[in-house]
């Protein structure tokens, strides 16, 4: 396939994000969580289809590292347990979603970027291992080390991208709607609106400066040490 820019890519994986996190505005049980899998999916996908075409990894052996059930038996189960207590719930984690939303759309958009981006570094230095288990630990050390980043400046600065263009907000719920219905569950496409597609030019932008770039460089240095010590530990 021709060669395909990293700015492309990278928007893609806003554009996942933006429609992401818009999902948690809709009030429809159980919708946000199956609108963030499919947008995690869609940016592995993309990712994979740009540069991992030669290694041999594929989006089932991927699963874990996108899939909140993890795509084993487990995480299924426990998902179906959790549902009724995630139903009782619902309108006070809806609430609350919104109330955050401030803080929450931001950190959506950053957690589908460095995925893309963390798979990406691995498959262009080699270091992906074809097999679920090392996709697990992938995941891990992920949220690990997201856990522990101050995103505070990156959240602003992509709060007040965001507020510049009028429209991103309406036309992404609808986008997770579509992505929600059951023709699109293993859709590899977002349709994306204008004001979508400005908003992810806008938040580009703001990825591009240097103070951002150090905390992708923070979050690289803490994920592989994560990474290194976790197959460690399953080594000794």
């Amino acid at each position: 396939m021709p060669e395909v820019s990293s700015d492309w890519l990278t928007h893609q994986w806003i554009l996942a994000g933006i429609v992401s996190a818009s999902s948690r505005f809709i009030p429809i049980p159980f919708v946000d969580d199956l609108v963030r899998d499919q947008c995690r999916r869609f940016v592995v996908s993309r990712t994979l289809a740009t540069e991992g075409s030669q290694t041999g990894v594929s989006l089932e052996t991927l699963k874990p590292y996108y899939s909140s059930g993890g795509g084993c038996l487990g995480g299924c189960l426990a998902t179906v347990a959790k549902a009724p207590l995630k139903l009782l719930l619902f309108p006070i984690r809806k609430i609350v979603s919104v109330v955050t939303s401030v803080r929450g759309v931001p950190l959506e958009i950053m957690r589908m970027v460095l995925l893309g981006r963390t798979l990406r570094r691995y498959i262009t230095n080699d270091e992906i291992a074809i097999d679920p288990a090392y996709a697990a630990q992938m995941r891990m050390s992920f949220e690990e080390s997201f856990a522990r980043m101050d995103f505070r400046v990156a959240r602003a600065a992509m709060s007040d991208a965001l507020a510049s263009v009028s429209g991103w907000k309406t036309d992404a719920m609808e986008s997770a709607k579509r992505i929600a219905s059951k023709n699109n569950t293993h859709s590899d496409t977002l349709e994306t609106s204008d004001d979508i597609e400005s908003g992810a030019a806008k938040v580009q932008e703001v990825l591009d400066r240097p103070e951002i770039v150090k905390l992708f460089a923070e979050f690289d240095r803490r994920f592989d040490e994560r990474m290194q010590a976790s197959l460690f530990d399953q080594s000794s």
